[in-house]
């Protein structure tokens, strides 16, 4: 099974919150705004010895429970054969709650599903003895078959259900003190914090390392054909030695007991009943990990974190490069057997540029499709403050987080509805849009360093590589670091390219302001510049009659130059003194003249000495106060 959605009420920051995956999935977001909480509670689901704390509920408040409900969806063929009854949809829900004392609920589980209310109490009630005599009254009710033990009664209650959708109701089905096993089946989730935990977890005997290889390893073993042979006839084989009825000593147990007690109450009786073994519970290998580095073998604790982040990667690399086979394993599978869910916070510490890059490589090729030889499938959900683990074009994998006032809130990207403004923008009609994957394919063309945007509260998009500097110098002028304010000065070489950053940022919540030049003087060009000018309006929302063909000025989402940024600063100052200005800093930067506007350091030192000598520039002072105007404010949702 795969985690297709995730509902948190009262856990930490998560007061009320909800975020969907899909095979892959990168939480962005400012620190403390609530990414890791998703990945804790995940991992508080399904943890087999919960911790719950006071602090861990949301402002203290413990007189509510905190509830974590899961969709679990591409469910394994063993999955859907034993959550059959509990689907809705197709998709298997189930919500684990937790209060603050230790009572006898704390950390159950129950499901979402079409039930019948009146087996509610059946269904919550442990003795077994007491779960037959109630079931024996449904029976009275309701046309139950007979079972012969207690373990028989939850199927033959979601067979009823099944066959009577017209008297059954959206509801939860009663807690079980079995789901976490049945959950963790044929699904393993496996979180790999981040550093400040390392040391804690590194050495201990459930470290991510030895998890993960020892996962590959059990249900590469589990999803084997020979091996599922071998289990069905050894089921069969114990069911068949321990059946009851077949060890005349046990029959002869409730014989003797009643022979004994009538010596002391000669009108009373014991029955004794058994519960036959149908499963056994194999073991698997474990693996033992030591690592030798430069001749000195040691524990993985043992070795620095860099390295200890390098053998999750070369295991990971392992896995991607599906090279986990089964013993004597032939087959191959036609659809996956059974899940990994990967859960890793900051997978890009202690690594190099180099190493991050690869790293996000490998984690999107983890999750794509399954193992054909083990039948292995991986999603990956991960928390990243490096602009070097993901891409502009795949951006549909990026998940927003937030905090917003009392709670955290989750934006997404949808390609679709990306494409489909395109096409509206640029005047095409609705039904010539793109797909989502065809806008997503025209994504390819950026630089990795758009990536940056995705963590700006601001992004400013420039066409060229002059653009970026002038504005970064005057910003310096100024005596302010965009930087340091959050705001992301990105150049998408050419003023073509400005529209798709502007829809992908935009649908994340992040504002955008773009500067560009008009092109008027560009004849060859001037059908394209006059549809590229009027797009770039109408992404500011400006309206279809109002767009101008050759647009000039500042505005509130953009500003637009009658020429390019460098002839707007020698028309603002005239020949004699940009010259004079563009030779000193050349002189003292060791550049080319035509390039003292190329790089922010000669640029601002250019911008200085004209405004020593009196000039202004007063439109990029508009511009730097229209991104004031988007950047300050806080983000909603």
């Amino acid at each position: 099974m795969r985690i297709k959605q995730l509902d948190v009420s009262n856990y930490r920051a998560l007061r009320k919150s909800s975020i969907r995956f899909s095979e892959t999935t990168a939480l962005l977001g400012e620190n403390n705004c609530g990414k890791s909480a998703f990945l804790q509670a995940i991992d508080l689901f399904f943890s087999s010895s919960p911790k719950i704390r006071p602090k861990d509920f949301s402002d203290g408040n413990i007189n509510a429970p905190i509830d974590i409900t899961v969709h679990f969806s591409h469910l394994t063929p063993a999955d859907r054969e034993e959550f059959s009854g509990y689907l809705l949809d197709g998709d298997f829900i189930v919500t684990r709650r937790f209060f603050a004392d230790t009572n006898k609920d704390n950390g159950r589980f129950f499901f979402a599903a079409k039930t019948n209310p009146d087996f509610d109490k059946c269904r919550n009630e442990e003795g077994k003895t007491q779960k037959r005599a109630i079931y024996k009254g449904l029976q009275e009710k309701y046309d139950l078959p007979n079972v012969p033990n207690a373990d028989e009664i939850e199927q033959r209650l979601v067979e009823w259900e099944a066959a009577n959708s017209d008297k059954v109701q959206s509801g939860l089905k009663g807690w079980t003190n079995v789901a976490s096993g049945k959950l963790k089946q044929k699904t393993d989730f496996i979180f790999i914090r981040a550093v400040e935990d390392a040391e804690n977890i590194q050495a201990d005997k459930n470290s991510p390392v030895r998890n993960l290889i020892n996962t590959i390893a059990r249900q590469a073993i589990e999803n084997s054909s020979a091996f599922k042979a071998f289990i069905q006839s050894a089921n069969e084989k114990i069911a068949e030695l321990t059946d009851p009825g077949k060890v005349p000593v046990l029959s002869d147990i409730s014989t003797r007991l009643t022979s004994m007690l009538t010596s002391y109450y000669k009108d009373s009786a014991i029955n004794a009943t058994w519960d036959p073994i149908t499963q056994i519970q194999p073991s698997f290998p474990s693996a033992n990990i030591e690592v030798v580095d430069n001749n000195f073998t040691t524990t993985i604790d043992g070795v620095g974190h860099g390295l200890q982040r390098a053998i999750v990667l070369t295991v990971l690399q392992f896995m991607a490069e599906h090279r986990a086979t089964s013993t004597a394993q032939d087959e191959e599978f036609t659809e996956a057997q059974s899940d990994i869910i990967l859960a890793v916070e900051e997978p890009e510490i202690y690594q190099h540029p180099t190493k991050q890059r690869l790293f996000a490589r490998l984690l999107q090729r983890l999750a794509l499709g399954f193992n054909k030889k083990t039948g292995i499938r991986i999603q990956i959900i991960y928390v990243t403050h490096s602009p070097l683990m993901i891409t502009l074009s795949e951006c549909a994998a990026i998940r927003m987080v937030r905090r917003i006032p009392d709670n955290v809130a989750v934006k997404e990207i949808d390609l679709d509805q990306c494409a489909k403004h395109a096409a509206l923008v640029s005047g095409r009609r609705p039904e010539d849009a793109w797909s989502g994957g065809q806008f997503a394919a025209k994504l390819h063309t950026f630089r990795s360093e758009a990536a940056e945007g995705f963590f700006g509260r601001c992004v400013v998009l420039v066409e060229g590589v002059g653009d970026k500097a002038t504005l970064e110098a005057w910003y310096a002028r100024a005596g302010r670091d965009p930087h340091a304010e959050g705001i992301v000065i990105l150049d998408v070489t050419g003023k073509p390219n400005l529209d798709k950053p502007i829809i992908i940022f935009s649908a994340l919540g992040i504002p955008c302001y773009w500067v560009f030049d008009n092109d008027r003087r560009n004849g060859t060009k001037k059908n394209g510049s006059v549809s590229t000018n009027k797009l770039l309006q109408r992404l500011a929302d400006i309206e279809e009659e109002n767009c101008v063909e050759w647009p000039s000025g500042v505005f509130d989402k953009f500003a637009v130059w009658d020429c390019n940024l460098e002839e707007y600063v020698e028309n603002r100052v005239g020949k004699e003194a940009f010259d004079a200005a563009r030779a000193e800093a050349a002189s003292n930067f060791d550049i080319d003249g035509n390039l003292c506007l190329k790089f922010p350091a000669a640029a601002s030192a250019l911008l200085f000495r004209l405004q020593n000598e009196g000039h202004s520039f007063p439109e990029l002072d508009e511009a730097l106060t229209a991104i004031d105007a988007l950047s300050r404010p806080p983000l909603g949702a």
